[in-house]
C-alpha cells in the first residue's frame, strides 16, 4: 500500500500512468493546474474509489491526484484486473461521475458564500471530518476551499471570517470548526454535494 501525507502528491499530470489506484483510506482531490498556476478540483475520490483511470488505456495521467488527508491507495495493475474487478471498477467510476455531477452544479449554482458552506458540509462527511475537545471540525486550507469553489484564497478568507464572526463557524490551526450546522445548511440552500 502506498502511504501518503496531507498534500503529498501521488501522481503529476504527464507522468506516465503505469498503475491504476484503488484508495483504502483517506481522501484525495484530482486537480487541474491551469495556465496562471491556480488549481482546479475537478473531483474527489473517497475510501473504496479507483483513480488514476488513464491506466486503463496506457496514456499519461492528464490531472493531478494530491491527497488531502493522511492516506493509503493500492497499485493496481490495469493489464491484471479479473472481470468481478472490472465490474468494481466500472461501478466505482460510475459513482464518481455522479459525484463530478453534482460538483459541476454546486460550482455553477448559489453564491460564493452558498458554495463555501456546502463544500465544508461535503468535507463533514469525509475522511477530512475530525472532532476534538472542540468539536466537530474540517481540516482544509483557505486555499483549497478556494481551488473547490471556483473562487479566491481572499474572497474565501473574507466569507470565512464573516462565518466565525456570525458565530456559525470557529477556526483554529488548519481546523474549521462546524460549531452551528443548521444555519451552515440553511447557508448551503441545498445538499447537493454528499460523500457516497
Amino acid at each position: 500500500m502506498k502511504r501518503v501525507r496531507r498534500k503529498e502528491v501521488i501522481y503529476r499530470a504527464g507522468d506516465r500512468a503505469d498503475v491504476l489506484y484503488h484508495l483504502e483510506r483517506g481522501l484525495v482531490r484530482i486537480i487541474e493546474i491551469l495556465p496562471d498556476g491556480r488549481q482546479l478540483t475537478l473531483r474527489h475520490v473517497l475510501p473504496g474509489d479507483y483513480f488514476g483511470e488513464e491506466a486503463l488505456s496506457e496514456q499519461s495521467y492528464r490531472y493531478t491526484a494530491e491527497a488531502l488527508t493522511e492516506a493509503g491507495a493500492y497499485a493496481v495493475d490495469a493489464k491484471s484486473l479479473s472481470a468481478d474487478e472490472l465490474r468494481s471498477l466500472a461501478s466505482s467510476l460510475a459513482n464518481q461521475m455522479v459525484q463530478v455531477q453534482a460538483y459541476e452544479t454546486h460550482l455553477q449554482w448559489g453564491e460564493l458564500r452558498s458554495r463555501i458552506c456546502r463544500y465544508l458540509l461535503y468535507l463533514g462527511s469525509t475522511a477530512a471530518e475530525g472532532q476534538d475537545e472542540r468539536g466537530l471540525y474540517v481540516t482544509a486550507s483557505h486555499e483549497e476551499i478556494a481551488d473547490a469553489t471556483a473562487s479566491t484564497r481572499e474572497s474565501v478568507s473574507k466569507l470565512l471570517s464573516d462565518l466565525r464572526h456570525e458565530g456559525t463557524l470557529d477556526t483554529g490551526y488548519r481546523k474549521i470548526y462546524l460549531v452551528d450546522r443548521k444555519t451552515l445548511e440553511l447557508e448551503a440552500e441545498s445538499r447537493m454535494l454528499q460523500a457516497v
